[in-house]
């Protein structure tokens, strides 16, 4: 068998033609993207995609001491220059700082590449401690009584003015009747004149009708006096 014809057998070729593409892409083989597609309280998702790489390789998620993580299944897509892309999701827990490793390999050609992404655990955010809780619940309290008495305040403005308002009809109502009380004083301390103009006219009257009675006394008895002396004689 000639040189010619084992070049040309169909195994041969294909033999030549990876080698070739393994040559050829040794160097073309992106390093592993990671992106970060959510985040929240207590976990994260992360992706991982290489591409460039011939023929298929495989997509391993490792934590931070070097164990495989349970992660998604690994999509695999072929371009039209037969290299291959891969992608993969994992979902990691926050706990503690932890180192998070992408490795793409392939074990036959013992060919790989990996990123690294650190999730720190301070990314977690904390529940709000019960001191936080009351002093909200403290100031909501304050709050609301501060309004209730701002409220109270206002709605009392108005029955102020009426109670002024009685206040000083009240006074009025008092100087009013000391006044009366002062015009009556007055008026028993200074007797009218009518009053005393009858007074006098009734002492007059009472030394008249006893002057009249003496004199009718006084003639009485002498006329008695006279009646005795004339049956004497």
């Amino acid at each position: 068998m000639s040189l010619q014809e084992i070049f040309w057998r169909p195994s041969a070729v294909t033999s030549v033609l990876v080698l070739l593409t393994l040559l050829f892409c040794r160097g073309s083989v992106s390093t592993p993207v990671i992106k970060v597609m959510s985040n929240d309280s207590s976990r994260v998702v992360l992706q991982c995609e290489s591409a460039g790489w011939y023929p298929e390789p495989e997509l391993l998620w490792l934590d931070g001491e070097g164990n495989l993580l349970s992660a998604g299944p690994t999509e695999t897509l072929r371009g039209p220059d037969d290299l291959y892309t891969v992608s993969s999701r994992v979902t990691v827990e926050k706990r503690h700082s932890n180192n998070i490793t992408c490795r793409v390999q392939q074990r036959n050609t013992n060919q790989s590449r990996e990123t690294h992404i650190h999730v720190p655990g301070s990314a977690v955010r904390k529940e709000p401690s019960a001191t936080f809780i009351i002093v909200i619940i403290g100031l909501l309290y304050v709050g609301a009584a501060i309004a209730f008495v701002w409220n109270f305040m206002l709605s009392k403005k108005p029955d102020t003015k009426v109670n002024e308002t009685e206040l000083k009809t009240m006074t009025q109502k008092r100087s009013r009747a000391r006044g009366d009380d002062t015009e009556n004083k007055e008026i028993k301390e200074e007797p009218p004149s009518e009053q005393l103009e009858d007074d006098t006219s009734a002492v007059d009257m009472s030394e008249v009708i006893k002057e009249g009675e003496e004199n009718q006394e006084t003639e009485t008895q002498s006329t008695a006096q006279s009646a005795l002396t004339s049956s004497e004689n």
